[in-house]
């Protein structure tokens, strides 16, 4: 049987080269992005994050709006595609930038602040177990900004696994041991920002 996620990751890989200069960055990836990082910021107290960790970052595009933001802030990002970490290495360095996978992330436990994940769940091969792995490096009341293509109610009554209503986004979350704080559509109807945050152990 082919590989479907390792296709995926070199797909990304070759992708890498032009990713950065697509206009798809400025028009859907970067306006999803400030979104994202907005909604988090909105949720805090005012005491900057330790660590923010963006889970398929790509090249490192929202690493540095985060560093715009929480300029204290240590930055991880972790992507499966080799070129993607590379370049992200070259475009943010003041960021560790890590090989990985939402299902098994290279970080000791309890040591995250705040997670982002944009626009990359869909590609996730599993997907309960990569919202349980994020629960496992966020330290009690971190939280995870997770925003990804969903679907309107109605269509659950049809076969899709990658892709997510709010009702089925809600339910991960709480079976990883997260609370869902709020549910927003942050591009249009079609990508829903859903965070949550981690109990007291």
């Amino acid at each position: 049987m082919r590989d479907s996620t390792s296709e995926d990751v070199q797909r990304f890989h070759r992708w890498s080269r032009t990713y950065e200069q697509s206009l798809g960055q400025r028009l859907f990836f970067d306006p999803a992005h400030r979104r994202a990082v907005e909604l988090v910021a909105s949720l805090m107290d005012g005491t900057p994050p330790g660590q923010v960790v963006d889970i398929g970052c790509g090249t490192g595009r929202l690493l540095r709006r985060a560093a715009r933001r929480w300029p204290t802030a240590a930055l991880v990002g972790v992507d499966p595609a080799e070129g993607m970490i590379e370049n992200a290495r070259r475009l943010t360095p003041a960021a560790t930038c890590l090989v990985g996978r939402g299902e098994w992330l290279p970080l000791p436990d309890s040591s995250a602040d705040v997670a982002f994940s944009t626009i990359s769940f869909h590609h996730w091969a599993d997907q309960a177990a990569g919202v349980r792995e994020v629960a496992r490096v966020l330290r009690a009341g971190g939280l995870f900004c997770l925003a990804d293509i969903t679907l309107p109610g109605p269509a659950a009554l049809l076969p899709h696994a990658r892709v997510h209503t709010r009702a089925e986004m809600r339910r991960l979350f709480e079976q990883a041991g997260l609370e869902v704080l709020e549910q927003r559509a942050i591009r249009g109807w079609f990508v829903l920002a859903t965070i949550g945050r981690k109990g007291a152990s």
